[in-house]
C-alpha cells in the first residue's frame, strides 16, 4: 500500500476510497516496467560515446530525435498570400 501512496502521490484514505476500483499490484508492476525502461535509456544515452557499432548508436540517436517536440506546421496560406509572399520574394531579389 505504501508503494501505492508513493507512486500515485495520494495519501493510504485517498487510495482506499478513490482508488478501489483499479489493480493496484497491475499499476504498480506497469509503473515498475516504465521506470526501469527509463533508466536503461539513461544508461544507453550515458554509454553512448563508447559504443562502436554505428547501428547502436543510429538507433540510440533516432529514439532521442523522435521524442523531440517537432514545431508546428505552418497554416496552409490563401491564393492573396501566397501571391503578396511571391512579390515580396521578387522584391528582394531584384
Amino acid at each position: 500500500m505504501l508503494r501505492c501512496c508513493i507512486t500515485l502521490g495520494k495519501t493510504q484514505r485517498e487510495i482506499e476510497n478513490e482508488y478501489a476500483w483499479i489493480d493496484l499490484p497491475r499499476l504498480l508492476e506497469l509503473s515498475g516496467e516504465y521506470r526501469a525502461k527509463e533508466l536503461i535509456e539513461n544508461i544507453q544515452v550515458s554509454s553512448f560515446p563508447h559504443y562502436s557499432d554505428p547501428k547502436v548508436r543510429e538507433s540510440i540517436m533516432e529514439r532521442l530525435q523522435s521524442k523531440i517536440p517537432q514545431p508546428p506546421k505552418e497554416p496552409l496560406k490563401s491564393a492573396e498570400e501566397q501571391y503578396q509572399a511571391l512579390l515580396a520574394r521578387m522584391k528582394v531579389g531584384g
